[in-house]
């Protein structure tokens, strides 16, 4: 009975003997678990709180920077229609004289009549209705000795001389009349001028003059500054009060007195912001200014009074705000951040549903793999139970053909044999049983805990997963190289110029070839793969050229890429002797080739062409000479330039 017993005992080890220990390590490893899940929840969401505010950060200093940026281009361009605007004034007004001239030298020729007083009244009287511009605008008439014949808004001045007369500035601007005169020529000019006849205060005006020969005069016209802006400032304050960004954000334009040129909410435009205080007291828009006086721009936190499209009050905000100095104004929008609070609530809540799915596929697996060992340790303890009891059975009868003596020395042998085979048998399967009953175990009490994370079981699977995820990404690589990506996508010159790197290398580094970089990592768009294939074309042609060259010549690729305008520039060049200029202007025709046959195909560059077009861009190539580290070098460059699509 206790020899039964003890072969109970020692079969109920081989099954069961690593289920205890693993039970107790689990529950160590869940109680490390649980004093840790606090900690990495608190930092993903700090970490997705800066992520997403500097994102945020990002966006609306791009949005203000467009907004500034197009307010620059209309000031300049606005220069130049105005001026042309005044250039076809003036011919007009000139044509016109010159038709009155042509008519009446026809019909007085024989009459008794003074032709050049009548003709010279004659056009004073039609250049003086011819008004534009609400009736603020209008022609003038000054003759070669500073006189002034036509002023049609301010009658007192005609006939009298102006050479002698003076702006606020000191400048002289009836000799500059005069001058385009004597020079039978036109001219622009700027200067201070009255307004009306009654006003005090002089405005700077810009004026175009034409000489009109048959009388010897020069017609001209002009515009005050003040007022052609004014007309462009409001159309542009009507445009920025259209803008709609992420989240129903809006564009705010102050002017130097604090005054609300543009606003979501239509009745603050026109109200002063400075006595404005939030719910903390602040005077936040005084604040804004003070800030922007020292820095010019940048951002600034406050509490915003009111949200477009919600009941919400005093809600915190960061705005980018930014100094135009050509109009002092001040420009800027933000984003509100309980927003940021919703993102986060929402964020977390999808973190734990992640987590919740990928522990249910571990626990299936795991017990599932769990159960299929435990069945394959049940059997094999049934094999070594039947092997067991035929043994027994045999020593049994051995033992009753010798001795008792004998019958002793088997049984102890027998034993002494099956204590062997079962510490053999225990050690091979105690370290995958246990293994296997830890993390079965140990989810368990994790899902039963809700405490288990994602990363915790992936950190134990690393170290196997290690070569051969090194082996796909290699895999991935060139897979991704070769998949035909006809869809433009947005992506970081950066990240392209480092999955060429990685395709390409170590041909590279085995002809000593170094390269240099200095890249801009701005985000552009276009065909992400085929502007891979353009790099890794172009890089190829200057490994040719230097496996040509002296082995002892030090062998560099410089890449340079920036921003410049509203286009992102790739510079690309090689100090291996530049291009034959015998051929540099045929190098991107199709099936052109200064290889051998066997070599070159003479479609490389064409295609790097044809990719670089498709995406609304522009390469071409020169040869450089340049200086680097002390040293001249002369090759290749090629300059890529690639539209950039700015909302």
């Amino acid at each position: 009975m206790k020899t039964f017993n003890s072969e109970k005992i020692i079969l109920a080890i081989i099954k069961f003997g690593a289920v205890i220990p693993t039970l107790i390590f689990s529950f160590l490893i869940t109680y490390t678990i649980i004093k840790q899940k606090d900690e990495t929840l608190n930092k993903e969401i700090e970490t997705f709180k800066s992520e997403f505010i500097n994102k945020e950060k990002l966006h609306i200093k791009n949005e203000i920077d467009r907004v500034v940026d197009s307010i620059k281009y209309e000031i300049k361009k606005s220069d130049e229609d105005l001026k042309t605007f005044l250039k076809e004034k003036v011919y007009e007004a000139h044509k016109i004289a010159t038709n009155i001239y042509n008519v009446e030298s026809t019909f007085l020729i024989n009459k008794n009549i003074d032709r050049k007083d009548h003709t010279y009244k004659t056009i004073k009287y039609a250049l003086e209705g011819m008004l534009y511009n609400e009736g603020k605008g209008y022609i003038f008439i000054d003759d070669i000795n500073g006189l002034k014949v036509l002023q049609p808004l301010n009658k007192d001045l005609e006939g009298h001389n102006l050479l002698e007369y003076k702006d606020i500035n000191g400048y002289q601007y009836m000799k500059k009349v005069v001058e385009t005169i004597k020079n039978k020529s036109e001219t622009y000019d700027e200067y201070y001028w009255y307004k009306s006849k009654n006003d005090k205060t002089t405005y700077k005006k810009i004026s175009f003059y034409k000489y009109f020969e048959p009388l010897d005069f020069a017609i001209g016209t002009g515009e005050y500054y003040v007022d052609f802006e004014k007309k462009i400032q409001n159309n542009l304050l009507e445009k920025i009060k259209g803008i709609r960004l992420e989240d129903n954000a809006y564009i705010f334009v102050f002017n130097q007195e604090g005054n609300y040129l543009s606003h979501f909410n239509k009745n603050k435009i026109g109200t002063n912001g400075f006595n404005v205080k939030d719910a903390n007291g602040k005077y936040f828009v005084k604040d804004m200014f003070e800030f922007i006086e020292k820095n010019k721009e940048g951002y600034v936190q406050y509490l915003a009074s009111s949200k477009p499209d919600s009941i919400l009050k005093n809600v915190e905000k960061i705005s980018y705000v930014r100094y135009l100095e050509e109009w002092d104004w001040i420009i800027g929008t933000g984003f509100y951040l309980d927003e940021l609070n919703n993102k986060i609530n929402k964020k977390e809540i999808e973190l734990k549903r992640e987590h919740e799915i990928i522990i249910n596929n571990i626990l299936f697996l795991s017990v599932l793999l769990t159960l299929i060992l435990l069945i394959i340790s049940f059997y094999i303890s049934g094999i070594i139970k039947k092997k067991f009891n035929n043994y027994k059975k045999e020593i049994k009868k051995e033992i009753n053909n010798t001795i008792k003596k004998e019958r002793l020395l088997i049984q102890q042998s027998k034993m002494a044999t099956m204590g062997e085979m079962i510490a053999n048998i225990a050690h091979q399967w105690k370290q995958p049983l246990s293994l296997i009953s830890t993390v079965s175990t140990g989810i368990k009490i994790q899902k039963d805990l809700n405490c288990l994370n994602d990363n915790d079981i992936v950190k134990g699977m690393d170290n196997i997963n290690n070569s051969v995820q090194y082996l796909s990404h290699t895999i991935d690589d060139f897979r991704n190289f070769f998949k035909s990506d006809k869809t433009k996508i947005n992506f970081k010159f950066l990240d392209i110029f480092e999955d060429t790197i990685k395709l390409i290398l170590p041909q590279f580094t085995t002809n000593n070839i170094e390269f240099i970089k200095n890249i801009d990592n701005t985000e552009i768009n276009g065909y992400r793969n085929e502007l891979l294939q353009v790099l890794i074309n172009i890089f190829k042609n200057a490994k040719d050229e230097f496996i040509q060259l002296d082995n002892n010549q030090k062998r560099f690729i410089f890449i340079d890429s920036y921003k410049e305008d509203t286009n992102y520039i790739i510079k690309i060049k090689d100090n291996a002797g530049g291009i034959s200029l015998d051929v540099i202007e045929k190098i991107f025709d199709p099936y052109f080739t200064t290889k051998e046959d066997h070599e070159g195909t003479g479609i490389g560059l064409y295609m790097c062409k044809q990719i670089i077009n498709g995406m609304n861009g522009e390469i071409r190539v020169k040869n450089s000479e340049y200086k680097y580290k002390n040293q001249i070098y002369k090759g290749a460059e090629f300059r890529i330039s690639i539209h950039l699509y700015l909302e």
